[in-house]
């Protein structure tokens, strides 16, 4: 059972890696495109489902469980957010969901904290550890601030979110990738940049696709 959820895990990674930059270059709002992050999705929440399992039974694993939990939030949102465009359509399992990821953001956040005291020293684990935490706290806590919100002066903010969201996700799955092959790109001793590089060589092109997607839309809005 393990090898099955190992192999099916790293084969649905794959997937997902390949179906995000098909829906990446396809275009937005198509019936393909829909279709194609229904199906990306799926494949990634059963990635994040297999970690739990991988996690609770077998052996534990930091790496498995910060990605997972990092990426199941991120497609979650991503989903949500364009199923409830409107504010105050928030259902009780936004709530939850938001709520628990704050809750683990400011646990890894501690911890980090722990270590890097505890050690007296730049803990690589720690200070990871503060780096996640950090981000995986602030984005529950923003989505539950935007929870408690009137309605947003952004029209169109459900669409910034989306991009957001699902180019998040996105960025940890290749995140996985190249913690999982650090040793193939980077010399020995260095392989905790794995864990920043996606983030810091992807979040530009995602905010550049953000505004410019904003655009399209908006103006083909404002057309119609």
């Amino acid at each position: 059972m393990e090898r099955i959820l190992l192999l099916s895990h790293a084969f649905s990674g794959g997937i997902v890696l390949l179906l995000g930059l098909i829906s990446f270059l396809d275009k937005k709002g198509s019936k393909s495109h829909i279709l194609i992050g229904k199906i990306y999705v799926g494949t990634t929440w059963w990635i994040c489902l297999s970690a739990l399992f991988i996690i609770s039974f077998y052996r534990f694993s930091f790496f498995l469980l910060v990605i997972g939990v990092l990426t199941f939030y991120a497609s979650f949102v991503g989903v949500r957010v364009v199923r409830r465009k409107k504010s105050s359509s928030e259902k009780w399992y936004d709530w939850l969901v938001s709520g628990l990821t704050s809750l683990f953001g400011i646990g890894l956040l501690v911890y980090g904290c722990y270590l890097i005291i505890a050690t007296q020293s730049a803990h690589i684990l720690g200070i990871l550890s503060v780096i996640f935490g950090g981000f995986t706290a602030r984005s529950g806590i923003l989505d539950l601030r935007h929870y408690y919100s009137e309605d947003p002066d952004e029209k169109f903010w459900w669409l910034h979110q989306h991009i957001s969201a699902m180019g998040g996700s996105y960025i940890a799955a290749i995140t996985a990738f190249a913690v999982q092959n650090n040793r193939i790109f980077l010399p020995d001793g260095y392989g905790w940049l794995a864990w920043l590089m996606p983030a810091i060589l992807f979040s530009p092109l995602l905010s550049l696709m953000k505004r410019r997607f904003e655009g399209r839309f908006k103006k083909a809005k404002t057309i119609a």
